[in-house]
């Protein structure tokens, strides 16, 4: 599974030297740019107030469909952004030239939540679960865990982001069962909602 937090930064300025600008005879050219992080309906654009350009569920480029002529002020904003995502604007706002129009970048990050539960019977350590690539291990007699909080010290993150972005799959297995004991986990796969997750159960006997 990815990380929950996209490193969006890296990725949209890897994706910002793919932009492109088309022309014609006449000098007009195309108004894009480069699509990160976005996983449902919900992302409209709009140049300078005018038609709204919606954006497809993981497009990586739009296109306004009018072409501007060189000289000309554009001005991208969000007319809407998708429910589950915070959006931001890269190079929106400039004035095109004869050398073309500047990278322009969208790049969206979904909303985290966090994955926990309560535990039953541990009375021996360690038990490791993992959801994808992240891993937790949790302590003899802890009777709830969450998979963003170290279990030794809670005000201390754990070594990977643990939250999980809404819309995503959740999915947590036992890596290593505890010594003299069997661990079981009920409900422990799902789409991440628009709130925590919390209804998660580990048995040990």
């Amino acid at each position: 599974m990815k990380n929950l937090y996209l490193r969006s930064a890296v990725a949209l300025a890897c994706a910002l030297s793919l932009a492109a600008c088309g022309g014609d005879d006449d000098g007009t050219m195309q108004l894009r740019g480069v699509v990160e992080g976005v996983t449902i309906d919900g992302l409209v654009l709009q140049n300078k107030g005018g038609p709204e350009l919606k954006v497809e569920p993981f497009a990586g480029s739009f296109v306004f469909p009018d072409l501007i002529a060189v000289n000309t002020e554009y001005d991208i904003t969000f007319k809407s952004i998708p429910s589950n995502a915070t959006c931001k604007m890269v190079n929106g706002k400039g004035k095109s030239s004869t050398y073309g129009i500047g990278q322009i970048g969208v790049s969206c990050t979904l909303k985290p939540h966090d994955v926990k539960g309560k535990i039953v019977g541990l009375t021996t350590e360690p038990l490791v679960i993992i959801n994808g690539t992240h891993r937790l291990n949790i302590r003899a007699n802890q009777s709830t865990f969450n998979l963003r909080v170290d279990p030794i010290d809670e005000k201390k993150p754990v070594p990977m982001p643990g939250q999980v972005g809404e819309t995503q799959a959740y999915g947590l297995s036992v890596l290593q069962q505890p010594p003299g004991l069997t661990c079981r986990i009920d409900n422990a796969i799902g789409i991440m909602g628009k709130t925590d997750v919390d209804n998660i159960l580990i048995t040990c006997n």
